[in-house]
């Protein structure tokens, strides 16, 4: 069994910043957007790769552009986050709480993605996870 001492968590710490500071001001800014909207995303190896990812599928390569598109994470992959995506932004954006129980629950919040919200949004799958972003910023 081995423990984490202070010594390790320095080592650790001083390796991240060397790495934040041999990133240019632009990424560094992003790196700190990312940090801040994410919870799964959280050693140097992950932001680099996410980071490429997302200039890669989105085109994303400033913290602005970041913020603008970012809608959210999900832990977990597969239809059953992009229908839970789905149902949250129908809630946030057209609360349904004032819809009888039998008209809320015959809502079929899969197809409300395939047929509508996946025009307007696209999910990335990172490391067991999915990430929405808006396509329209």
């Amino acid at each position: 069994m081995t423990c984490s001492t202070a010594a390790d968590a320095q080592t650790r710490m001083t390796a991240y910043e060397q790495w934040y500071d041999s990133k240019d001001e632009n990424t560094q800014s992003l790196i700190d957007e990312i940090h801040e909207s994410t919870h799964f995303i959280v050693d140097e190896d992950e932001y680099d790769a996410f980071i490429n990812l997302i200039e890669a599928e989105g085109g994303i390569t400033t913290a602005e552009q970041f913020c603008d598109a970012f809608n959210g994470e999900c832990e977990g992959v597969g239809e059953h986050i992009t229908t839970k995506f789905a149902e949250d932004w129908c809630d946030d954006v057209y609360p349904t709480d004032d819809l009888p129980v039998i008209y809320r629950f015959a809502i079929d919040f899969e197809m409300v993605w395939y047929q509508s919200l996946r025009h307007d949004f696209y999910d990335m799958e990172f490391k067991g996870n999915t990430y929405f972003f808006n396509r329209n910023v």
